[in-house]
C-alpha cells in the first residue's frame, strides 16, 4: 500500500535556493529511495522550476499538459494515474513526474481558475504517487499558507544570511508556533560560516533540533549542472555508486551506504552525503507527522 505525503517548500524571502533544494531532494527520493515523486509549483511567474530538469523554458511546453490541464481533469473528476502522467514530463529510468506550471497570463484568472481548485487537484494526484513536492510562493501568500495546513511536512528554506533568518523568526513566529511539522533547510550551505547548523540550533533551540534541521551544501559541480540543465544526469551518476542491489532501507542509508563524515574526500562527496542525510530526515518526518496530518484531513 502506498503511503502518500505532501511536502511544501516555502521561504520567508525570495532567493533562498528553494527550487534547487526541491529538485535535489526529489531526485534523491526517486533514485535512491525508489519513491514516485510528483514535483509541481504554485509560482505564477519569475521561477526557474522546469528548465534545470528539462532544458526547456515553460513557454516551450505544449498547452495540453501541465498544471492547467491537471486542474481541469480534477474538476471533471477524471484525474486518473494515466491522465496525471500525461499532464507531466517524465524522465526515463526514474519515478519522477514534473508538472509544469500555469500558462495563464492573467493573475486574477490564475487565482480564480487554478488556485481555488489546487488543493483538490493535489488530493486527487496523491492517490497515484508516493510524494507530492510543492514549490510554493514565498513570503505572505494565502495559497502557500493554505497548502501548509494540509501538508505532512513544511520545509522552510533558508540561507546563512542573518537578515533572512531574523525575517523568519521575527515575522513568522506565529506560523512557526502553529505548525509542528516544520523542517528547517539551509541551501548552498557552507559549514565554515559562523551561522552554521550548530550555532543556528543553539540560538533557536525553541524551534530547531537535530531531527528537523538539514542542509544542502554548496557544490560547484552541482551549480554547473543546474546552469547546464543536466542536474538529473549529474545526480544519477553520483548516486549510482551508492545504490544497493536490494531495497534501500533508511537504516542502511544512515549507516554503511555513505562514507562517515570524518573521511570526506572532496566537495562533491560532502554534498552527496549531506543531501542524502537531509533527505532521510525529511522522510522520517513524513512517516511521523504525515500520519497525524492524514488523520486530521480525514476528519474534515
Amino acid at each position: 500500500m502506498i503511503t502518500m505525503s505532501r511536502v511544501i517548500f516555502w521561504s520567508p524571502l525570495h532567493g533562498q535556493g528553494q527550487t534547487g533544494n526541491l529538485h535535489i531532494i526529489s531526485i534523491i527520493m526517486s533514485l535512491l529511495c525508489r519513491k514516485k515523486v510528483l514535483m509541481m509549483r504554485t509560482h505564477f511567474a519569475m521561477n526557474n522550476f522546469e528548465e534545470p530538469l528539462t532544458g526547456r523554458r515553460p513557454e516551450e511546453f505544449f498547452r495540453d499538459i501541465g498544471m492547467d490541464a491537471a486542474v481541469m481533469y480534477s474538476k471533471m473528476d477524471c484525474l486518473t494515474g494515466g491522465i496525471l502522467e500525461s499532464c507531466c514530463i517524465t524522465f526515463s529510468g526514474t519515478n519522477l513526474l514534473l508538472l509544469p506550471g500555469t500558462e495563464i497570463m492573467n493573475y486574477e484568472t490564475y487565482e480564480r481558475d487554478i488556485c481555488s481548485h489546487l488543493s483538490r487537484m493535489i488530493e486527487n494526484a496523491e492517490k497515484y504517487v508516493d510524494v507530492v513536492m510543492v514549490d510554493a510562493n514565498c513570503g505572505d501568500d494565502e495559497m502557500s499558507f493554505r497548502l501548509m495546513e494540509e501538508a505532512d511536512v513544511i520545509i522552510v528554506n533558508l540561507t546563512q544570511k542573518e537578515y533572512a533568518i531574523r525575517r523568519l523568526f521575527t515575522g513568522y513566529g506565529e506560523l512557526l508556533d502553529k505548525h509542528k511539522n516544520i523542517f528547517y533547510l539551509f541551501g548552498n550551505y557552507d559549514r565554515n560560516l559562523g551561522c552554521n547548523m550548530v550555532n543556528f540550533r543553539r540560538k533557536y533551540s525553541r524551534y530547531v533540533n537535530s531531527r528537523n534541521l538539514g542542509a544542502i551544501p554548496y557544490c560547484s559541480k552541482i551549480a554547473d549542472a543546474q546552469n547546464e540543465c543536466r542536474i538529473l544526469d549529474m545526480l544519477e551518476k553520483e548516486l549510482a555508486g551508492r545504490k544497493e542491489t536490494d531495497e534501500i532501507r533508511l537504516k542502511k542509508i544512515r549507516g554503511r551506504v555513505f562514507m562517515a563524515e570524518k573521511i570526506y574526500y572532496g566537495e562533491t562527496d560532502y554534498f552527496i552525503n549531506q543531501a542524502c542525510r537531509t533527505t532521510v530526515k525529511i522522510m522520517e518526518m513524513m512517516d511521523t507527522a504525515g500520519k497525524t496530518a492524514k488523520v486530521g484531513r480525514s476528519r474534515t
